[in-house]
């Protein structure tokens, strides 16, 4: 009856003294109050444009001009190269194109960024069709659900502020995702460049491209490797006169609309009176304007969303490195949780006119760059330069040459291929980031981008958790060469170890296994608690045998001192968990059974957040004097052992005789709670 009548009061205690849901109401009445300011200014940062377009500077209204006619005019031939890439017609390319400016005017967060039709976005989105045309989707339907699922992937990260996330994608991984998919990219353009036929997958194609040398068509390859040559000669003169001549420059920056703008006039010569038969492929661009905004149907979307995954990193990543780079160049900070907002809604509003997946592009945020822009205003220009070829150029697409188009991809992605060198690079530095570079280059260019990507990335993770779970502690044998100490012989009855990660469920029980491991092996037990255990041991000899292996294996020949103090280092554990606490429960009472209850643990260094957890589990800390104590471990506590403050003290302390008295610790005892014993 005296317990139920105090049962209410106990309880109440618990709740007053429970630190998790004290700490719950706190946190939760701190949101409360918070959530009107931060939902507010939450909101006012995924509109940038309000905070800075009142302190626009009119004479900047040139240069934004200037930069949106050059960055509008590039897209053009850009947008129908890429919109070949992914296995769309040509005028999809430009519905892809227009909305994103208008949309960064608002959203962006940096004033060079150029967004639109990708190279890489091409890629990816042309392997989802493949897989999923034969469902009887058109491609452009399928290009459109794609980016939506971008979108939406873009739009969560973004607003919930994941970005972090992406970071588990390691440089390494991206050089030999990205230059195995550019390769792949310049591989696509061997049948428009040389008017044959080819077989799907790199190693086919690669084989055709042999095998049909013999028939390469004369004009076709002729116009292919003729705009290949100006264009980088352009490029080449931009980069040695560009910079004394303005002519130059323009000319070097705009080359792939000029080299468009030639061909097709040559193409429109010799072809309009035979456009049934041309002398070799044209594009065929037909635009009737912005068609109007449908969505995607649902079985289609739960078609594709899941293969949008690699779609999504490679826009996420590719866009907030660009971002970042020309930022960090320019002297300004952009909002990476921002810029992945922007990305969701521009692709989730851009795929209602069945338009491609998006993505910040390199070389047009350098162009724009270059150009002098000062302001996200030049989305304005460039997204009305694109709207006005959509309306107005559609005669003059239809005459492209596809060669041409061909011509100006590759030219566009070979420079972004990572050299050899880097890649010697990751060798000599670490064998684990070199071979999940090869894993994404090999695989992404023979199986496919979602594969190569994802086992890379994967090997990443695994290597690392197994690293961590398998890591071995490191057993301290000399003060002076491990601390700033007088050299001074750790005691034959001691014995140190630094445990230098955190101690969590994947790993807790391998590095308590790997010390008490070291304590059998140096170390010998208390004879009498050994001769019961023996009695009492039930049927295995596994343990036994296990320590004469250890020992035959380390070379310890003669029987070592019984071990009385065991000392594990904490200063390097930033975090402990259940089972990380329980494992050293374990060990305390192994140590203990093995060398009697005379065997003392000590803890030094413990962080306050790992402090907090020895509480919260129930080992509370209070603060002895003394140096030596009576020691023992109620079973299923922590009492007994002890906190020091330094290394020294921790193994040099503890009340033995030949220990100086200003090397005595002050202690800090973890006194066991009765509720867990067990």
């Amino acid at each position: 009856m005296d317990y139920f009548r105090k049962a209410p009061g106990r309880a109440k205690e618990a709740i007053v003294d429970d630190v998790t849901l004290q700490r719950t109401v706190r946190y939760g009445a701190k949101a409360v109050r918070a959530a009107p300011s931060v939902a507010s200014q939450y909101l006012q940062e995924r509109v940038p444009i309000i905070h800075w377009l009142p302190k626009y500077n009119p004479r900047w209204l040139l240069n934004d001009t200037l930069a949106g006619i050059t960055v509008g005019v590039l897209l053009i031939p850009q947008s129908l190269a890429y919109a070949k890439i992914a296995t769309i017609p040509g005028e999809y390319g430009l519905m892809s194109s227009w909305l994103p400016n208008f949309l960064y005017f608002v959203m962006g967060t940096s004033k060079d960024m150029s967004t639109g039709p990708t190279s890489l976005m091409g890629l990816l989105t042309a392997e989802i069709i493949r897989h999923v045309q034969k469902d009887g989707y058109t491609p452009q339907a399928i290009a459109s659900a794609v980016a939506l699922s971008v979108g939406i992937y873009a739009l969560v990260i973004g607003m919930l502020k994941l970005g972090f996330l992406l970071e588990f994608i390691s440089i390494p991984v991206l050089s030999g995702f990205i230059s195995a998919a550019a390769i792949v990219i310049m591989l696509g353009q061997i049948p428009s460049l040389f008017g044959v036929t080819v077989g799907t997958g790199t190693a086919n194609i690669i084989r055709d491209l042999f095998q049909q040398i013999p028939d390469f068509d004369g004009p076709t390859t002729g116009i292919g490797l003729g705009g290949i040559v100006i264009l980088v000669l352009m490029q080449k003169m931009g980069q040695r006169w560009g910079k004394k001549n303005k002519v130059i420059w323009l000319l070097a920056l705009g080359r792939s609309a000029v080299v468009l703008i030639l061909f097709t006039g040559i193409s429109y010569g010799l072809n309009k009176n035979r456009v049934k038969d041309p002398i070799w492929a044209l594009s065929k661009v037909q635009s009737n304007g912005i068609s109007s905004p449908t969505i995607p149907s649902s079985p289609l979307i739960s078609k594709v969303f899941p293969r949008s995954i690699a779609p999504f990193i490679a826009a996420a990543i590719e866009h907030l490195a660009i971002a970042k780079a020309f930022g960090r160049k320019n002297s300004y900070v952009i909002d990476p949780a921002q810029e992945l907002v922007y990305l969701g809604l521009t692709n989730f509003f851009n795929s209602f006119f069945s338009a491609m997946a998006v993505g910040g592009a390199m070389s047009r945020t350098a162009v724009n760059s270059d150009s002098g822009v000062k302001s996200p205003t030049y989305g304005l220009i460039a997204g009305g330069v694109v709207i006005l070829s959509i309306y107005k150029l559609s005669p003059a697409l239809f005459w492209i040459p596809k060669a041409t188009l061909a011509a100006i991809i590759v030219t566009a992605v070979w420079h972004i291929v990572v050299p050899l060198r880097v890649f010697y690079s990751y060798w000599r530095t670490s064998l684990v980031d070199f071979t999940s570079s090869m894993l994404a280059f090999w695989l992404t260019l023979f199986v496919s981008s979602e594969i190569g990507i994802g086992a890379a990335v994967g090997f990443g993770i695994a290597y690392h958790l197994l690293f961590q779970a398998f890591h071995r502690t490191r057993r301290i044998t000399s003060l002076d060469a491990q601390h700033s100490y007088p050299s001074k012989p750790i005691p034959l009855d001691t014995q140190l170890f630094s445990i230098h990660q955190p101690m969590l469920f994947f790993n807790a029980y391998h590095l308590k296994s790997q010390i008490l491991d070291s304590v059998q092996t140096f170390s010998s037990g208390d004879a009498l608690t050994l001769q019961t255990a023996q009695k009492e041991r039930n049927w295995s000899v596994a343990a036994t045998r296990r320590a004469k292996v250890l020992r035959k294996t380390a070379h310890v020949i003669d029987e070592p001192v019984q071990i009385r103090v065991l000392v594990l280092d904490l200063k390097a554990c930033a975090n402990i968990d259940t089972t990380g606490l329980t494992a050293l429960s374990d060990l305390v009472e192994d140590v203990r059974g093995y060398a009697g209850n005379a065997a003392e643990v000590r803890f030094v260094g413990v962080s306050e957040r790992v402090g907090e957890r020895f509480r919260r589990f129930g080992w509370v800390l209070s603060e002895v004097e003394g140096a030596s104590g009576d020691g023992g471990l109620e079973r299923g506590s922590a009492d007994g052992s002890r906190m020091y403050a330094s290394v020294e003290r921790a193994v040099f302390g503890g009340g033995r005789k030949e220990d100086d008295a200003d090397v005595e610790p002050v202690e800090v005892r973890l006194v066991g709670n009765e509720k867990e014993k067990v």
